[in-house]
């Protein structure tokens, strides 16, 4: 009785502040939950699915209480877009785990409307620095030659590609970044990925802190529990960038920038703005890391691990590598628009596992309306990727069945982007790394399958479950890559 009194008082509580906000817009529908709680004891750990079957109940648009946070659900491609078209929907909540000072937060490097300006010049950055030219790529293929190498140390037996993917992945953003590779065995390289490793596994284990943002100020100021964990991990990394930062200062030449930090500096000086600082250069330079190499890095351990369980699939993307490549040259990236079921194959992984399955949080920055209803400002706002791209409505009857076909025209002779396919998420604070993570997946993944033959143990049985860290990642396997000639 106690219970369900505290929950009309709840209820009745939401009603009185938008009945008294004087906003127009119907109230979002969704789920009750407990007083404090919210909604977070009948979550599991696969959010994403928990999620996409309460949209089924209460629509593409609805809302729960998480913690002590109002949040806002997005369930369906349309909805999505409209919100990640509006102003409003762009920012960050204030308060995060992973902050170890105030800097991002003062200087708009993430939060509010500022990050504009962050986003534009990175991209600017980047396509001086060689994206979609030459020069990215034979970066990419000689971090690709040593991967191969590695992989071929093992001679056909078991391993774990993960221990061999993760250094080569950071180093292409080091080289991005820092303007120079790091060797495999490189105490520098290890820290780094070690680093990477350490926080994407606490990443689980402080989440529950965005939703309770008074105890988690408390759990900061106290350095308790993985929350010091994480800020030593960090500091670690953080502390490696600024090194490299004062070494860029002294040899830096304004009109030949080396890399990204460079880059950065340059614009320091060129701007009088406090959102162009050292200190959030060094975020940004952990956000490479972080997003650019985990991210890709999970999308090819997923591709290794379907294709040894699919081996059909796998010698149907062979067939048209040994048909358009050849055996002798590596793959180019100019390669893909003429292997149609190669690049249907790295879209249905990207679907069917979708990397990161509930979009990076966003907060709203003031009151605003979606589709009729009203949305308060300081709302968390989740959009369900895992929704859209496991949605029968788009994608038929087998959305749960891993087939490339469904990305080709019916004579296979061309590639179908359907335009809710959204792995990098969708308008104005959607991934700015796409193009890069596009050739980076398409050189590993055709350079590894035009080298090896890839299977499974004898007698394993593949786990497509995942777990989920930064993004979606395969559980601990292990396969046989066979030298093919």
């Amino acid at each position: 009785m106690e219970l369900i009194t505290a929950l009309l008082v709840g209820s009745l509580c939401v009603l009185l502040y938008f009945a008294l906000s004087g906003k127009k817009g119907k109230i979002l529908p969704g789920p009750y939950g407990f007083p404090l709680v919210g909604y977070i004891p009948f979550m599991s750990s696969k959010p994403y699915v928990d999620l996409q079957k309460l949209g089924e109940t209460y629509g593409s648009v609805f809302s729960l209480q998480l913690g002590t946070q109002y949040c806002v659900i997005l369930d369906d491609y349309q909805s999505t877009k409209d919100a990640f078209a509006q102003d409003a929907f762009m920012g960050r909540p204030p308060e995060n785990p992973f902050d170890l000072r105030k800097a991002t937060l003062e200087t708009g490097a993430f939060n509010g409307l500022p990050w504009k300006e962050q986003r534009r010049f990175s991209l600017q950055m980047l396509r001086d620095l060689g994206f979609g030219k030459p020069r990215l790529e034979d970066m990419i293929k000689e971090e690709i030659h040593d991967c191969l190498d590695h992989f071929a140390k093992f001679n056909g037996q078991p391993m774990k590609v993960r221990t061999v993917l993760s250094p080569s992945m950071s180093n292409n953003i080091a080289s991005l970044v820092f303007g120079k590779r790091l060797k495999y065995d490189d105490p520098v390289r290890k820290m780094l990925d070690r680093t990477l490793t350490e926080s994407a596994a606490a990443a689980g284990q402080v989440i529950w802190q965005l939703f309770f943002p008074k105890i988690a100020k408390i759990a900061k100021f106290l350095n308790l529990g993985s929350e010091g964990k994480i800020a030593k991990t960090l500091k670690e990394s953080r502390d490696h960038t600024r090194k490299e930062i004062a070494e860029h200062e002294k040899t830096l030449d304004p009109n030949n920038p080396r890399d990204y930090i460079d880059g950065y500096l340059i614009e320091i000086k060129k701007r009088n703005d406090p959102a162009f600082c050292k200190e959030v250069l060094e975020d940004m330079v952990g956000a490479f890391f972080g997003a650019g190499s985990e991210t890709v890095r999970l999308t090819l351990e997923w591709l290794v691990l379907t294709t040894a369980t699919y081996q059909d699939v796998q010698k149907k993307v062979q067939q048209e590598i040994d048909d358009v490549i050849g055996t002798e040259r590596l793959p180019s990236w100019t390669d893909h628009s003429k292997m149609p079921y190669t690049e249907a194959t790295i879209m249905e992984i990207m679907r069917w596992r979708t990397i990161i399955p509930i979009n990076v949080l966003r907060y709203t920055l003031w009151d605003t309306e979606l589709n009729g209803f009203f949305i308060p400002k300081d709302a968390y706002v989740l959009a369900n990727l895992w929704s859209i791209h496991h949605n029968p409505k788009y994608w038929g009857k087998d959305v749960d069945v891993f087939r490339p076909e469904r990305f080709l025209t019916e004579d296979g002779n061309e590639v179908v982007r359907p335009e809710y396919f959204i792995p990098f998420s969708v308008g104005k604070r959607s991934c700015p790394g796409e193009s890069y993570a596009k050739i980076e997946v398409f050189l590993y993944f055709t350079s590894i399958l035009q080298k090896f033959h890839i299977s499974l143990l004898e007698g394993a049985k593949p786990d497509f479950d995942g777990q989920l860290g930064i993004g979606l990642m395969p559980k601990p396997f292990e396969v046989c890559l066979t030298k093919r000639f």
